[in-house]
C-alpha cells in the first residue's frame, strides 16, 4: 500500500509498534493537538522519525524527538491531512524525493 520511505506498520513485529506507540504517548504533552485522541499507527517512514497516524477521517504525520518524556509545547511536530487526496499527495512527494 505504502511507497518507499513509508512502510505499513502491519510489516513490523508487533513489539516494534507497541515501542512506537508508547513513545508517542510520552512525547505529546496536555496541549498538543493530538493529546487524548485516539489515533491508529498506520505506517512509519524508514528515513525519518515520522509516524503516520488516522483518527476519524483526518491523518496526521507526527515526527518523533524519541526524548523518552513530555515535549515542549509545539512538539513533536504534526501535520495535517483533513482528506485522502491531501495525504496521497505528501506521501507521493515523500517518495519522488526519498
Amino acid at each position: 500500500m505504502f511507497k518507499e520511505p513509508w512502510s505499513d506498520i502491519s510489516e513490523y513485529p508487533k513489539e516494534h509498534k507497541f515501542a512506537l506507540e508508547t513513545e508517542l504517548k510520552k512525547e505529546l504533552g496536555t496541549n498538543h493537538s493530538l493529546f487524548g485522541k485516539k489515533v491508529n499507527l498506520l505506517a512509519k517512514r524508514e528515513d525519518r522519525d515520522d509516524l503516520l497516524l488516522k483518527s476519524g477521517s483526518t491523518f496526521y504525520i507526527v515526527h518523533l524527538t524519541w526524548s523518552g518524556t513530555q515535549e515542549s509545547a509545539g512538539y513533536p511536530l504534526v501535520d495535517v491531512f483533513e482528506t485522502e487526496l491531501e495525504l496521497e499527495a505528501r506521501l507521493a512527494e515523500d517518495s519522488l524525493y526519498f
